[in-house]
């Protein structure tokens, strides 16, 4: 049996003293100065900024930000409210708090309105909060078949394998590998919902956090059965608050209902974009600083304390009913896709859209007139810049789709001041574990407050970039050198 992880005793132990620490270190069985490694690397225990915060995401880089700026306390990482930018947000000694119609909402009460979800697949008619709505929308039936005898926990794997299924966090990649290398795994074994969406431009796992949550737990205890996982753990962004206590009071339904066939956890995550990176996001569950592992070995071999681990994006699994009852052929010839839609179209939110949907489709779908646009920022700080609006958005083309964040930005925007945001965004959320990131994000900073557009500095930078250890650096550059070739098409 693991020792309790770390972070859910230090939270349980706020606000911090040196007895506290101590205890919790003592508690999670591990040293003393880890445990103090860890108060001081993530930010809701080294203390977070105080006062009116203005939210810094894409799109209040576009809409005066230096104005926006002056009239704030500071500023706060995105929060996926890219639909309603630019927003506040308050951090006093009583609270969080959204500044919303006028007054001010708690984190634990604050949802995303649902008038934005456009769709009829993975986006219910109406929020679907409760057991019995859900069983009423013809939920469960899957999830149920497969407990009943009525399939094989093999059965479905095929099934995603035959429909071509692509993780959508991000790294498309295909869903089966993963799943079939976990199920070859000696027990005991694990399944991570990876629900730490920080994407600056990205909402859509929140959105279904928060008025989807039964879809999300009958994917994942699907894909834990099938994969024979003893545990299923929730790991949710830190500051959807509301999404944690939706989640807990769905997970504690279906346990009194019977219907949790594996013990499920909601974890509170780090509080960071490298939380996003899968053994990131593992080293944080285990009570450790979120810094990338060298791989291999891999999650699927040795994920969560050692033991074979599944870690899938919440939009992934949320396609697992939907694909077993439909069949893999019939879902994949309609296969859905979230994206979220922001910046300068009449209604951004979060549309429901067959892959393949060419860019500037999608643009009008909310409103945009792409002939009217400089660029879209296509999959948040680590995608580019572009102006093809007939590129088809899906997987494995020529622009990285990302998790499928779209920001338009009309002819009067400063693409540079957006620039600017994101690779301070990188820089400030680099963990530092490798040389290249940590130098190359800094490096960036500068070259881009110089407006530095010599192409061969672009390369070095990008150059030393690439040795990075994760994702986060690796595709830190894109942007940059995007806005580059944007500009030099224009």
């Amino acid at each position: 049996m693991e020792n309790p992880s770390l972070l859910p005793l230090l939270d349980a132990r706020m606000p911090l003293t040196e007895e506290k620490v101590a205890e919790a270190a003592r508690l999670a069985g591990v040293p003393l100065a880890q445990a103090w490694g860890v108060v001081r690397y993530y930010p809701r225990y080294r203390g977070l900024p105080q006062g009116r915060l203005l939210v810094d995401d894409p799109v209040a880089r576009s809409r005066g930000f230096a104005r926006l700026r002056e009239a704030a306390d500071g500023t706060y990482p995105p929060l996926g409210l890219e639909a309603f930018s630019p927003i506040h947000v308050r951090f006093t000694p009583e609270g969080r708090f959204v500044e919303w119609a006028g007054g001010l909402v708690p984190f634990r009460d604050f949802r995303l309105p649902f008038a934005i979800g456009h769709g009829s697949r993975l986006i219910p008619p109406e929020p679907i909060l409760s057991l019995a709505q859900y069983r009423a929308l013809g939920g469960l039936k899957a999830l149920s078949a497969l407990r009943q005898g009525q399939g094989s926990p093999d059965g479905v794997i095929r099934a995603v394998e035959e429909a071509g299924l692509l993780g959508r966090g991000g790294a498309a990649f295909p869903a089966h590998v993963k799943m079939r290398a976990v199920a070859k795994g000696a027990s005991p074994k694990y399944l991570v919902v990876n629900a730490d969406e920080s994407e600056p431009g990205n909402f859509k796992d929140r959105f279904l956090l928060e008025h989807h949550p039964f879809l999300v737990l009958e994917g994942a205890l699907l894909a834990a059965l099938a994969v024979g996982a003893q545990k299923v753990y929730l790991y949710v962004r830190e500051e959807f608050e509301a999404a944690q206590t939706g989640l807990l009071s769905a997970t504690r339904e279906l346990e009194e209902a019977g219907l949790l066939p594996v013990p499920t956890e909601v974890f509170r995550s780090g509080g960071l974009y490298i939380c996003g990176e899968e053994t990131a996001l593992l080293e944080s569950m285990e009570g450790k600083r979120a810094e990338p592992r060298l791989k291999p070995p891999f999650p699927v071999e040795q994920g969560l304390w050692g033991r074979p681990t599944l870690v899938q994006n919440v939009e992934t699994l949320a396609n697992l009913p939907l694909l077993l009852q439909e069949g893999p052929g019939a879902w994949r010839a309609r296969e859905p896709k979230l994206f979220s839609i922001s910046g300068d179209v009449a209604r951004p939110g979060l549309y429901e859209l067959p892959l393949g949907t060419p860019l500037g489709e999608a643009l009008r779908r909310a409103g945009g007139e792409p002939e009217e646009l400089q660029a879209v920022l296509l999959g948040g700080a680590a995608g580019v810049f572009t102006r093809d609006f007939a590129f088809p958005l899906r997987f494995k083309e020529r622009l990285p789709l990302g998790a499928g964040a779209l920001v338009a930005f009309g002819g009067g925007v400063d693409l540079w001041e957006v620039l600017l945001g994101l690779v301070h965004f990188l820089k400030e959320e680099s963990c530092g574990k490798c040389f290249p990131c940590p130098l190359g994000t800094a490096v960036q900073v500068e070259l881009v407050k110089r407006r530095e557009r010599n192409r061969a500095l672009v390369r070095d930078l990008a150059e030393t970039l690439r040795g990075s250890l994760c994702g986060l650096g690796q595709s830190a550059y894109w942007a940059y050198q995007s806005l580059l070739e944007v500009e030099g098409a224009a």
